[in-house]
Order: structure tokens, then C-alpha cells, then sequence
């Protein structure tokens, strides 16, 4: 019997490690190509050749409330030039408003459902995350990237039919130079909405930020994460409008306000800049360039109006119970997964594939747990935790924002584990986030070799110490805090939390589910618990691997605890009332909350499968990345030339 659950075993690391080999060999099949700039702009009108054998240009027009793209004379001003950029996208800067040919989603039945057979083109604000505004050319002619519809002209203007013979088709003539060009973008802006849920007896409502107050419909907003500016638009002219904070520094707080905005490309911060780092998912607050935070009134005269308060303001701002915590779209999420994967190198391609052949076949090779079910911590694993546990100054108190020396180790633990565990651990000296020294602060490597990312991190330590919502308490703070942070510096990976257990049977009850969980499971788990005198509260962070045995409990931020002493702490565990001694420091701690965060793999194509910027070597297989912003003028071409983002 014995020998035959070895036997299991043993096959079922086979399997485990063959889906990981040939997880490698299908992202190996991604065609290698060196990191190349988009090319030099080559704008120019649009030219076709219509039925009559006459040829006109495209132009942007406003015709009863909407923007169109109509076929004119080429000598005529409103013939503007447009650019076929990297990302398919056929764009205008009309008034310093870059807008795109977008495909009526009536028809595509992308973003909406298809009700028409047939419908105009129309022009929307440039954005990376609408396939409607995806194109390709094929025979000189316009298609949907997915070549499911031509482009054609009724009553001169461009349309889409789900009948190929309607007519009239054009095709693009003496247009040869510009269909080459692989141009530079014309941004990198988003459609997003900013949401908010009500919470009544009945459940909850989401009601979504508009210019006009809050609305219970969708209302389309557009941002542009160079210069953090949030936008509506105005279909009808073709301007934008910001989301602006007035608020002085003088003033607690103070209504915002929307003021006509262009579309530009730099990074300078103003009125109009809002800073989206800080999520939890896709929840999470907004801050104005001074730091306020952007808040919703649910109740009374002002209902769901926006405002700005100061985070030293939100403890007493209680009136008509005003909440901070909005709701982003999926495509924000998957945005800020990219950017914060480019700022600690933890991108999987350098230059970026641009399309999902060969690649979306890896991701599905990915197996749900953390760990291959037999792994164990060898004696080599256990003096490389030790060293990541032993990294940190005589106090141990050093942090950035949220993020103290419990957690920064936690994550390296993490990410070493699941990076390195075929291959074996890292010397010391060396380190996923930071390089391990005994006795030296791990923030000092972590700043030098991440530096934007750390500034990034600051900003969640006004998001960990005030409430976003009226009466929120310190625990729900630090939790939604952590999991940020590990977001932050994780990206690539889920973090599903647990209940917050609160009673020492709740807490019980949440260790026993663990050891339900599939061997190889790895989690983070925050624990409040009282300071050594009982007069406050502390957070403490810890890694806990599942194996065969049990749970093993990694502790973190041990200054002065040799190795023996660290080893003898893996032990494995089935019994939660060890693992709450443990917590309690021997029971003499008094615990108030506990929340595991499970490290699970993304079932998503990631953005980096179609985005990259600039020298994004990094560190090489699986850490690439500039540790820099993104930027409209950085990014790359991807592998296959335009970048078909899906």
C-alpha cells in the first residue's frame, strides 16, 4: 500500500512537471523578435476609389448629434490626415481630440448585442481597450480585425453590413506608404466607467459617476493614465470634458467640477490628474494630484454628487454616509496588472507577441494549485527562507507605506517558491524583489532596484489608515491594504481572500479550511493582534504552504532567531490550536482578526501579450520589464508588427 502511494506520487509530479514543460515549449513557440519602436507617423488623408470611379477622402464629420466619418472632397479642409497606428486603430486628432473609426457594436455585437443589420461608422475617442475600433486591410480595403465586415459607403457615409453585396464598397488608393507604417500610437487611454455600489435590505445597487451626478445606466468615461485624466465625451462636437478637483489646500473639502479637456500625451499633473494605483480587485479609491480622495454622498439633497476630502477630513466626513470605494471596469484591473508587472520586471514577453497563437495554449496549461502536490521543504529551502526571514534590521520596523518587513519578506517567499521551485533556490546575496543580507533592512535593496515601484507602494499608506467607508473599521483597512499591496508587487497572480474571522472559532473554523485546500496551496495570512503592552493594535504577515503533512506556518522578520530555530518552526500541522499559539506569540498576544489570501494563477490572457515599451529585457525569462511608467512615445511594435489587442 505504501509503495503504491509512492508510485501515485511519483506520477503525479510527472504529470505536474510535464504540463509545466510544455507550458515552457508553447510559450517557446512565440516567434523571438528584437524590441523595436513603432515607426515614424506618415499621416495623410485617407484616399478611395468609390463605385463611380471617382476618388474622395475620408472625413471626420458632426451630423445630428453624432460623429461620422463621411466621404468628401480630398481638397476639402475636413479632409483631416489619420494615422493606421500600432494598435489597428484608424485615428483623427480633430481639435486636439484624438478620435478613432469605431464599428457600431449593433452590428459587430461586440460590447453590446447585435440588433442591426446594418449601421453607420462612428467616431469615438481613441482608446487600447475597444476591438470596435480594431482594423485591418485587406485587398485595400477596410475590415473589422476580424474581417467580418468591409467597409462600405451609404449615402457617403462609411458603414458595416452583416450582408457582404450590400452596396457601395471602396477600396484605398495610393495609400501603399501608409498602410506600411507600423505608426507610433496616438495614446494609450482607456474606456473605463467609475462606479459605486448601494448597499439597501435588498442587496445592492451600482450607480456610475457621470458629469451630471450619478446615474443607475453605464456611463462611458475615458482615461488617459499618462496624466491621470478622467473624461467624458460629447458625441454631438467631438470634445472631451475632465473630472476636476477644486479643491484648495486650505479647504477640507470641496465639489469637483468637469472642464472642457484635450486629449494630450504628457505626464504633467494638474487639476484634472487622478491616481487609480491603489486596487483591490477592481475596487478601489481615487485621489486627486494633491492626495484627496474622490468620495459620493448616498443620501439626502446631493445624492451622488462627487467631491474631494482630505484623508485627515474622512474619520468625521459622515454626513448623508459618503463612501470612497469605487468600482472599475475589468479592463482597468487588467491594465494596472500590466503596469505594475512592467515597474518590478515580472513580465512574461519582451518584445510583446501582439496576438494569442501559440501562446494562449501556455496559459491553459497552468495548474490551479500553487505548487506540485509532493513538494517539500528541502534543507536548501529551508536556509533560503531563513535568509529572506533573516534580511532585516535590528528593529525590524522599517516599512514603505502598508507594506512592512513581514510582508515584503511574505511576498519574496512567495515568489521565490513558485518561481524556483524546479530549479531550486537563489543564493544569498540574491532575491526576487530584494537581495538578502543578515541584518540589513530589505527595503534599502528593494528601493535601489525597484525604485518606481516602491513610490508606487507609498501610496497605499493613506488607503490603509483612513476609512473609505463611514464606520469602516482598522482590520477591513489593513486587509484591503495588504491584498493591494500584493497586487502591487505580484501582479501575475489572484489573491482570493478569506472571511475576516474574528472569534477564535471563526478562526478555527478558517484554518480547518485550509487544510481542505489541495496539497502544494500556498496562502498569506494578516493577523491583527494586540502590542506587547495591550494598548493598540498590530499587523503581522506570513506565508503558509500546504503539504502532505499539513500546514507549514513561515515566519518573517526574525531578526536575532538562528537556523535551527527557524527550521524547527516548519513543522508541519494539522491542529489549528497550534497555528493560533503561534499567531497569539505564545498566547500572550490577544488576536483580534486573521484573513488568508490565497496565491492562485490568473485564468486571463495577460496585457503583456500585446503591450510592451521600451528596453524591456529586465531580468530575463519571466521578469521583463522597464521598473517605468508607461508611455505613448515608449511603446514597442509587437512581434507581429501592429499589436491586436484582445
Amino acid at each position: 500500500m505504501v509503495k503504491n502511494n509512492k508510485m501515485k506520487l511519483k506520477l503525479c509530479y510527472f504529470f505536474f512537471s510535464l504540463l509545466l514543460t510544455l507550458h515552457t515549449a508553447f510559450a517557446a513557440l512565440t516567434p523571438k523578435s528584437e524590441q523595436k519602436h513603432p515607426d515614424n507617423s506618415k499621416d495623410q488623408a485617407i484616399r478611395v476609389k468609390v463605385h463611380t470611379n471617382a476618388h474622395y477622402c475620408y472625413a471626420p464629420a458632426f451630423v445630428n448629434g453624432e460623429g461620422y466619418v463621411y466621404i468628401d472632397y480630398c481638397s476639402s479642409s475636413s479632409a483631416l490626415f489619420a494615422r493606421y497606428d500600432v494598435f489597428q486603430r484608424v485615428a483623427w486628432n480633430v481639435d486636439g481630440v484624438w478620435l478613432c473609426m469605431t464599428a457600431p457594436g449593433s452590428v459587430t455585437g461586440i460590447g453590446r448585442k447585435s440588433t442591426a443589420n446594418w449601421d453607420y461608422i462612428v467616431l469615438r475617442p481613441c482608446v487600447i481597450n475597444d476591438p470596435n475600433q480594431r482594423w485591418t486591410i485587406k485587398n485595400n480595403a477596410f475590415y473589422t480585425a476580424d474581417e467580418k465586415f468591409r467597409v462600405k459607403d451609404y449615402k457617403w457615409y462609411a458603414y458595416i453590413s452583416k450582408n457582404k453585396d450590400d452596396y457601395y464598397d471602396h477600396t484605398l488608393i495610393t495609400m501603399e506608404d501608409w498602410i506600411k507604417t507600423v505608426a507610433t500610437p496616438v495614446n494609450i487611454n482607456l474606456k473605463m466607467f467609475l462606479g459605486w455600489k448601494f448597499v439597501h435590505s435588498s442587496g445592492f445597487s451600482t450607480y456610475y459617476i457621470s458629469d451630471d451626478g450619478s446615474k443607475s445606466d453605464v456611463f462611458d468615461l475615458y482615461y488617459n493614465p499618462e496624466n491621470g485624466h478622467i473624461a467624458r465625451y460629447f458625441p454631438s462636437s467631438g470634445v472631451m470634458s475632465c473630472m476636476a478637483s477644486q479643491q484648495s489646500p486650505n479647504d477640507d473639502w470641496n465639489w469637483v467640477n468637469w472642464k472642457f479637456c484635450k486629449d494630450t500625451t504628457t505626464a504633467q499633473q494638474d487639476i484634472g490628474s487622478w491616481n487609480i494605483a491603489v486596487l483591490a480587485g477592481r475596487e478601489g479609491a481615487l485621489t486627486d494630484y494633491q492626495g484627496n480622495f474622490l468620495r459620493v454622498t448616498q443620501y439626502g439633497f446631493s445624492w451622488g454628487q462627487p467631491y474631494t476630502a482630505k484623508p485627515s477630513y474622512l474619520e468625521q466626513d459622515t454626513t448623508n454616509s459618503p463612501q470612497s470605494n469605487f468600482l472599475f471596469t475589468y479592463d482597468m484591473e487588467r491594465w494596472n496588472r500590466y503596469v505594475n508587472g512592467n515597474l518590478g520586471d515580472t513580465l512574461a514577453y519582451c518584445p510583446a507577441p501582439g496576438n494569442k497563437e501559440n501562446v494562449v495554449h501556455a496559459t491553459k496549461t497552468r495548474v490551479k494549485r500553487s505548487l506540485p502536490p509532493s513538494f517539500v521543504l528541502t534543507e536548501e529551502w529551508k536556509k533560503r527562507l531563513w535568509e529572506i526571514a533573516k534580511s532585516t534590521s535590528s528593529t525590524g520596523r522599517e516599512a514603505i507605506a502598508a507594506c512592512g518587513v513581514c510582508m515584503l519578506h511574505t511576498l519574496q517567499m512567495l515568489a521565490e517558491l513558485q518561481e524556483d521551485h524546479l530549479r531550486g533556490p537563489r543564493h544569498n546575496g540574491e532575491g526576487y524583489f530584494f537581495n538578502t543580507q543578515e541584518g540589513v533592512s530589505p527595503f534599502i535593496s528593494f528601493r535601489q532596484r525597484f525604485p518606481v515601484l516602491a513610490a508606487r507602494l507609498e501610496a497605499t499608506i493613506s488607503h490603509g489608515t483612513t476609512p473609505l467607508r463611514v464606520g469602516e473599521s482598522t482590520l477591513t483597512r489593513t486587509t484591503r491594504t495588504t491584498r493591494a499591496a500584493a497586487s502591487i508587487l505580484l501582479p501575475r497572480y489572484e489573491w482570493r481572500p478569506s472571511f475576516m474571522a474574528r472569534t477564535p472559532e471563526e478562526m478555527r473554523s478558517q484554518l480547518q479550511n485550509l487544510l481542505r485546500a489541495p496539497e502544494g496551496t500556498l496562502w498569506y495570512i494578516v493577523i491583527i493582534r494586540s502590542t506587547m503592552d495591550g494598548s493598540g493594535m498590530i499587523g503581522h504577515a506570513q506565508p503558509i504552504l500546504r503539504t502532505h503533512e499539513g500546514l507549514v506556518l513561515i515566519s518573517t522578520n526574525i531578526a536575532s532567531m538562528s537556523f535551527d530555530e527557524f527550521r524547527s518552526y516548519l513543522n508541519p500541522t494539522r491542529d489549528p490550536e497550534i497555528l493560533l499559539s503561534e499567531f497569539s506569540l505564545r498566547s500572550n498576544r490577544r488576536l483580534y482578526s486573521l484573513v488568508t489570501f490565497q496565491m492562485a494563477q490568473l485564468d486571463e490572457i495577460p496585457l503583456n501579450l500585446y503591450i510592451s515599451q521600451d528596453n524591456c529585457t529586465g531580468e530575463g525569462d519571466h521578469r521583463r520589464g522597464t521598473r517605468g511608467l508607461p508611455r505613448t512615445s515608449l511603446i514597442n511594435q509587437c512581434g507581429s508588427g501592429r499589436c491586436a489587442i484582445q
